[in-house]
């Protein structure tokens, strides 16, 4: 399915938006063209496209299976961009985000059995290559116990855990990760909190 939006990117000339971007407010006009111009959704998918999968894969622990829901993800843009009410780049990145969160946990509703997503994060121990892909950022995650915590995460409701990825690995404040997940700035504060602790007990062993 990524195929099918990259083809167009790669053939694409983005010369003109390039230089639009230097100046103040030049995103924002490209979320407008996109609703009209597949020149400018192919320039918003490549900007884009990398956040969303990292996204995928610290909800989803599985590079497969996150490829397969970001290429939804960019579907469902491309399939619903001109019904897009926004008009500006903030806009347009609460609404991506609010997708991906919704078939991310969509995906783990209908189709993983929490068991056997822990399973297979406990069998990905020791595999550079995905642990690499799950750090995505410039934090030095080094010293944590990876399958650990994320065994620990996947006790948490699938909303909970939204929220917890949003704000500890796309470094959303409270106010942005309110428009992705439909809450006030003042309750996403306080439910993360309550996760936090409850993540702590897990981690601790606690019933």
């Amino acid at each position: 399915m990524v195929a099918i939006m990259a083809k167009p990117v790669e053939q694409m000339a983005y010369g003109d938006f390039r230089r639009d971007e230097s100046r103040s407010g030049a995103y924002d006009d490209l979320v407008v063209l996109a609703k009209t111009q597949a020149a400018a959704l192919g320039r918003l998918y490549e900007l884009y496209y990398d956040r969303i999968f990292r996204f995928c894969v610290h909800r989803l622990f599985n590079k497969a299976t996150a490829e397969d829901v970001t290429s939804s993800v960019f579907l469902t843009v491309a399939r619903t961009i001109r019904d897009f009410k926004g008009r500006t780049e903030q806009d347009f990145r609460s609404w991506i985000y609010t997708i991906a969160a919704n078939q991310a946990n969509a995906h783990i509703r209908k189709t993983m059995r929490r068991k056997r997503l822990m399973d297979n994060v406990m069998g990905r121990r020791g595999d550079e290559d995905w642990a690499g892909s799950a750090g995505g950022g410039e934090e030095d995650w080094s010293g944590l116990d990876w399958p650990t915590v994320y065994a620990a995460i996947q006790t948490l409701k699938p909303e909970h855990q939204t929220i917890l990825t949003l704000r500890f690995f796309e470094n959303m404040d409270f106010d942005e990760i309110g428009r992705v997940v439909d809450a006030r700035p003042a309750t996403i504060r306080v439910t993360l909190h309550r996760t936090l602790r409850r993540l702590q007990e897990v981690l601790r062993g606690d019933p």
